[in-house]
């Protein structure tokens, strides 16, 4: 099994031009890191590590931004 993104949010932020991404993996083990896209253009991505419950929560927060995973036959619809 590989990690894989189960949902990923699509947002804006006052201050930074571009559009910011952040994806939500699981990772082979189960545990899960969100994994937070690069403000400036180039800048390196960030790895937080989240709890389930901390995943249900980051889901509800902002449900408009999010794109959920669609998982058919072993592979999701996202990168």
């Amino acid at each position: 099994m590989q990690s894989f993104t189960i949902a990923t949010r699509r947002y804006f932020c006052y201050g930074i031009e571009q559009q910011l991404v952040d994806r939500m993996v699981r990772k082979p083990c189960g545990s899960f890191v969100l994994v937070e896209g690069p403000e400036r253009p180039g800048g390196p991505e960030v790895d937080k590590p989240y709890s389930l419950e901390q995943v249900f929560e980051w889901l509800r927060e902002c449900p408009w931004q999010i794109e959920r995973a669609v998982i058919a036959n072993g592979k999701t619809n996202l990168p």
